[in-house]
């Protein structure tokens, strides 16, 4: 370890800039003590991935998290050529907005390539007795006692706005504004306290205008939309709002205006902006699961090949790819479906070392052109792979699938199969409906009430995402039963589509085929059947303009399903 002029310290290939009171406890005669860490057990891999990992490291001395940037293609190499490497830019933003007054984390230390070429990079940052705010809304907060649940919600609410109008203020505008880039600690009394985290996407400048403004609170809004109450939402739009009026009547600047900024750009208008940013969103992620990458991988066997998760055991998926119809033959295996289409089991898979329960399905061959029919579109194994994952993308319930195989012959795609967790304690929702019949009156028009009411949420919600379910029939809706009442999951997605834009005409379908389902049920009355539709069309936000066109709509195509199926001789299910 040598000084060098400027106050530096070259170790190895690597040149270091430290804190003076944590340099010799950071850094040795080679450099950063990593390799000693991990071989003392000091520290561990918190995130991998080719471009970076990042290890939280526990001494003594200090508690902190080392990430280590690396240059991992030619893109990478090419643009440390002409910028700073990637821990330098990160490290001299954190000091940056530190100055601003924005909360965020100290760096330690940062260590970059010593010579001309780009090479790796190393930032050392010290922890904060804080979790991820997406980890602590997710987990943390459904566990806690409800009133301290929503009174802590009701200050999150606020204190975010407060922050974000507080960032703008400053000039800084974060490109990869999302949850989990927001630490949450809670003081005295559950006061809580947000600090600005993964600060290479930031941006520095004078306060934010309008159209930055209102870009960046769409960006941090595309989580919270799916996951946080409308009411919740309004109430950060408020503290935001005024906490931003507050920084402008304050500030100095006589171009500083972000009350006009703010003023200028209604919750309607960002909440539009917002969905519109996570359809775009969405529709760009939905060809992943078909890449290599850290959540997906291709694997290939001499029975089959498909596509696989990357945080399931290795060993497991690749056996079933080895004999994709071993699971058929193992005793004790319960077999749910073995019809002309498609043979269903059910049986435990050791997953990273614990058994779980999946469900193996194998679609069949209907006919002799479906190898062909394959070259032109997706296989039904395929779809169900790809719908399974983005429907999950798109916080829509439905078991994760983990494998997807075809037997290939001559380059065309064979049987498929396709592996997915097993939801528990579940059943179709026709059979749920139909135990509701034993309970008193009063508590099955409640129980029924509120399932029905669920279910048309759901369906809104699959619409609303610009979804179709062509067989979206009651045997394809599980619902579950958990404490805090049932959850339900959609099964069975060879039928879905994905459109720009649903019209009335394939909704009404989707909801004919559901009706069709109970058709003359015993249980469910014209009332139970307006108040489904009443909760599909969302009456308490858009009114009830126009219901007795879908009223209509639907008992005429529901009359065809029935005479349709009776003809050929089909039950409805």
């Amino acid at each position: 370890m040598n000084d060098i002029s400027n106050g530096k310290l070259v170790c190895g290939s690597l040149r270091w800039q430290a804190a003076a009171e944590y340099r010799d406890v950071l850094l040795g005669p080679e450099g950063l003590r990593l390799a000693e860490w991990l071989e003392t057990g000091q520290a561990r891999v918190v995130k991998h991935g080719p471009h970076r990992t990042v290890y939280r490291v526990v001494l003594p001395q200090v508690d902190c998290y080392v990430k280590h940037c690396r240059v991992h293609d030619r893109r990478a190499w090419l643009r440390e050529c002409v910028r700073p490497p990637k821990a330098r830019g990160e490290y001299e933003r954190c000091l940056a907005v530190a100055a601003r007054g924005v909360p965020t984390v100290t760096p330690l230390a940062v260590g970059e390539a010593h010579g001309p070429h780009p090479g790796d990079s190393f930032l050392v940052t010290q922890s904060l007795d804080a979790e991820p705010l997406g980890t602590f809304l997710e987990q943390t907060l459904p566990a806690l006692e409800p009133t301290r649940r929503t009174r802590l919600r009701q200050r999150l609410a606020v204190a975010l706005g407060r922050f974000l109008a507080l960032l703008h203020g400053a000039g800084i505008a974060h490109d990869d504004l999302h949850a989990n880039n927001l630490l949450l600690a809670l003081g005295a009394d559950d006061e809580p306290r947000l600090y600005l985290i993964d600060l290479h996407a930031v941006r520095l400048g004078p306060p934010l205008g309008p159209r930055a403004r209102r870009d960046n609170l769409v960006l941090l809004n595309r989580w919270f939309v799916m996951r946080a109450a409308r009411s919740d939402r309004l109430r950060f739009w408020k503290a935001y709002q005024t906490a931003a009026c507050g920084l402008a009547l304050a500030s100095p600047e006589a171009n500083a205006k972000p009350q006009a900024a703010v003023l200028k750009h209604a919750p309607r208008d960002i909440e539009e902006r917002t969905w519109q940013s996570n359809l775009r969103f969405w529709k760009a992620r939905d060809r992943r699961c078909l890449e290599n990458n850290r959540y997906y991988r291709r694997l290939r066997s001499p029975a089959a090949a498909g596509h696989a998760v990357t945080d399931r055991d290795h060993a497991a998926l690749d056996a079933l790819a080895a004999d994709p119809d071993e699971p058929f033959r193992r005793p004790g295996v319960l077999l749910l479906k073995d019809s002309r289409s498609s043979t269903v089991a059910e049986f435990d898979l050791s997953v990273n070392g614990t058994p779980r329960r999946v469900i193996w399905k194998r679609f069949r061959l209907t006919s002799r052109g479906d190898p062909f029919v394959a070259l032109l579109r997706r296989t039904p194994a395929l779809r169900s792979w790809v719908h399974g994952h983005g429907l999950r993308e798109r916080c829509l319930p439905t078991p994760r699938p983990l494998l997807v195989l075809h037997r290939r012959r001559h380059g065309l795609a064979q049987e498929g199969y396709l592996l997915t967790e097993k939801v528990s304690d579940a059943e179709e929702l026709s059979r749920h409906v139909g135990g509701l019949g034993s309970l008193p009156d009063a508590e099955r028009r409640r129980r029924l009430r509120g399932l029905l009411e669920q279910v048309a949420r759901l369906v809104r919600e699959l619409h609303r995402r610009q979804l179709g379910h062509r067989d979206l029939k009651a045997a394809n809706v599980l619902v579950q039963r958990t404490d805090s009442g049932p959850a339900l999951w959609l099964i069975d997605l060879v039928g879905v589509t994905c459109h720009r834009a649903l019209s009335r005409r394939q909704r009404v379908r989707n909801l004919t085929r559901l009706h069709a389902s109970f058709h003359c049920h015993p249980l469910l009355t014209r009332t139970d059947r307006l108040r489904f539709l009443r909760t599909y069309l969302g009456w308490g936000l858009y009114g009830k303009q126009g219901w007795k066109v879908w009223w209509r709509a639907l008992g005429t195509a529901t009359s065809r399903k029935v005479a349709k199926n009776a003809r050929n001789g089909r039950v409805l299910s």
